[in-house]
């Protein structure tokens, strides 16, 4: 049985598929390993900015309500001026 063994490892055949198998185990490329930061830090960070996007709406929301009250009184403006005052003489007699 021993030759048996010997005479099957010993064909060109059994040989390739050898080394074919063997060589492809050593191929395999290495998995990347991705870091991973720390889930903590990673929050306060996205909080942080997170607190920085609503300061600045914040702002931009008193400066948009100041230019509406701005407009507000101009339009106010505009309308005494644009009601026309009667003069006494269109205006009928009381009998």
């Amino acid at each position: 049985m021993s030759i048996r063994r010997r005479k099957s490892w010993s064909s060109p055949g059994t040989a390739v598929i050898l080394v074919i198998t063997l060589s492809a185990c050593g191929t395999a490329p290495a998995p990347s390993v991705e870091r991973k930061s720390d889930p903590v830090a990673d929050v306060s960070g996205k909080v942080q900015t997170l607190r920085a996007q609503i300061r600045e709406r914040d702002k931009r929301i008193e400066e948009l309500e100041s230019q509406l009250s701005a407009l507000k009184l101009i339009e106010q403006d505009f309308e005494k001026r644009r009601k026309p005052i009667r003069s006494p003489a269109k205006l009928t007699p009381i009998e």
